[in-house]
């Protein structure tokens, strides 16, 4: 019997009249229905060729695409075919020999009905096993794309099983036009995940850059999130919360953010809350006239007005009094402020950054912040990992300080070996701020040019004399927890009273850090503020 390659008409994948109804109908539907799972590209083109082996007798299938090259056609898909014997030589043809090749060149429909006496057939990709009754016949039909051939999908078939070769000719097209789909899919979703992949990077050099640009250091997971958040929430006019330990670099984060806002050419002011006694703090923020007070020999503005068209930083919030809060919960409502002394509302346009060390969920829950102002200013939390979070960063940051001080100094200081590896080892309580003293006291100290592990060891050694009580707070319940979901108690509370049970623990912490308020404070893990209030209810007198 002569055999031949037929080079069918391409035509649309259409079920033919003379299909088998119910086993080809069959076929289509189970098709159709992987396209409705979840898709994943190979699992469900390999699915489609294994139903044309099961339900038609289509065998050893496989898809082939052009190689890089674009000489070579190489099987990407396959069943029922040995993946040895693709490795061995047969994995890859000639796009310009054999049926599979004719039929990606030409776009057209090969069909051999006996490969063994086809000149033109290559018997690469071919398997023989007792499956194989009488001659095995070859089809191939194209896999197109607006027309043009991207791939070819082809199989086998046991000519003794009979079954018109047209009926497969256009199954095999109803399937070659489902697995373009599939492979468009794919296509697609690489090239978007390649795009996302660019523009990730972009954005994270992006950031990097901005930060570098405002003195924040590193490239820790942990602090290019926190960069990120910053560098979305910078254009807009919401209010920004910083949240983390001391030494964290709040202040850092909050000139980048007003530097990256629209209001970068006008006034940055910063105060700290806890800097200022509270008899000063409201006269700093909303300023007074004269006479207003003794020694107010002026009228002067306050920081609010200061930042007209500008930013206002108010660090360490947790420590604004009460009464004070209440004042500018109201200047931030009406966007006026009242001087001390004056009865006359001045106009002023400002944002408001803040920033705490503290929980001021507790605060608020025992009534010691106003928890209308503590959402009218925490509208978007950043919390700003400790340097114990950030893998990687301390290396980067003692590298940034050693360069920095060599210059300052005009030193050629290097560390020894060990130095830096002990260096990341320790905990950092004080974190960035800490490790910048901890470098210049070594460079400033150091015997020679190198800091050894010796010298190294005696200054953690020093350091790990000072406990900060705020670690015992549970940073993760303190801030993480806040940025999240801002969980208050918002049922009803009575004011939680000063018990007397609590004198003996305030006697301790003072007596623990030498009658220093301040340090008793933190061991117990409240403001300044909060303690004297405390001593002032116990009557327990300062040192």
């Amino acid at each position: 019997m002569s055999c031949r390659v037929h080079d069918l008409p391409v035509i649309p994948p259409t079920i033919n009249a003379d299909l088998h109804p119910q086993g080809d109908l069959q076929l289509i539907l189970e098709m159709a229905k992987l396209l409705e799972k979840r898709l994943d590209p190979e699992r469900t083109i390999i699915a489609i060729l294994r139903l044309l082996s099961q339900l038609r007798g289509l065998n050893s299938s496989r898809v082939s695409v052009p190689d890089r090259s674009g000489i070579y056609l190489k099987v990407r898909y396959s069943y029922g075919l040995e993946r040895d014997h693709l490795k061995a030589g047969g994995y890859t043809v000639p796009l310009n020999q054999g049926v599979t090749g004719h039929v990606m060149r030409t776009g057209t429909t090969g069909l051999v009905t006996d490969i063994q006496t086809e000149p033109l057939y290559l018997t690469r990709i071919t398997a023989w096993d007792d499956r194989y009754i009488g001659p095995i016949a070859f089809l191939a039909v194209p896999i197109l794309e607006e027309g043009r051939p991207i791939a070819v999908l082809a199989a086998q078939k046991d000519s003794a099983h009979g079954g018109r070769f047209d009926d497969d000719l256009t199954l095999l097209r109803i399937a070659a036009a489902t697995i373009g789909q599939v492979m468009r899919i794919e296509q697609f979703v690489s090239q978007r995940t390649a795009q996302l992949v660019t523009e990730n990077q972009q954005l994270w050099q992006s950031v990097q850059q901005n930060a570098l640009a405002h003195g924040v250091i590193g490239e820790s997971a942990a602090l290019l999130e926190a960069l990120k958040q910053a560098g979305q929430v910078a254009r807009s006019e919401a209010p920004v919360m910083l949240l983390g330990e001391s030494g964290t670099g709040k202040e850092k984060f909050a000139r980048m953010i007003h530097q990256q806002s629209e209001r970068r050419e006008r006034p940055f002011i910063c105060i700290n809350c806890a800097a200022i006694p509270a008899t000063l703090l409201e006269s700093e923020l909303f300023g007074h006239e004269k006479g207003s007070f003794t020694g107010a020999d002026a009228a002067q503005k306050g920081k609010i007005e200061a930042a007209a068209g500008g930013t206002l930083f108010l660090d360490e919030i947790g420590d604004m009094p009460l009464e004070l809060q209440a004042k500018l919960l109201r200047v931030l409502q009406e966007r006026q402020v009242q001087r001390v002394g004056s009865s006359r509302l001045i106009p002023v346009d400002f944002r408001v950054l803040t920033a705490t060390n503290v929980n001021l969920r507790k605060l608020v829950n025992e009534r010691l912040f106003r928890l209308d102002l503590f959402y009218r200013l925490s509208v978007v939390p950043i919390y700003l990992p400790p340097l114990r979070e950030r893998n990687g960063d301390i290396k980067i940051l003692v590298l940034h300080f050693l360069n920095e001080l060599n210059h300052r100094y005009e030193r050629n200081v290097v560390l020894e070996k060990g130095v830096l590896r002990r260096l990341e080892s320790f905990d950092w309580p004080g974190n960035i701020r800490q490790l910048q003293n901890v470098m210049e006291r070594a460079v400033v100290m150091v015997d020679g040019t190198a800091v050894t592990i010796t010298q190294i060891e005696r200054i953690l050694c020093d350091e790990s004399t000072v406990h900060l009580h705020g670690r015992g707070m549970q940073v993760n319940d303190t801030y993480a927890d806040q940025a999240a979901n801002h969980n208050l108690d918002l049922g009803p509370r009575r004011y939680l009273k000063v018990q007397p049970t609590q004198s003996q623990a305030i006697l301790e912490a003072l007596r623990g850090s030498g009658g220093n308020q301040s340090a008793a404070a933190r061991r117990l893990g409240m403001t300044t503020r909060q303690l004297r209030y405390r001593m002032e209810k116990l009557g327990i007198e300062a040192a």
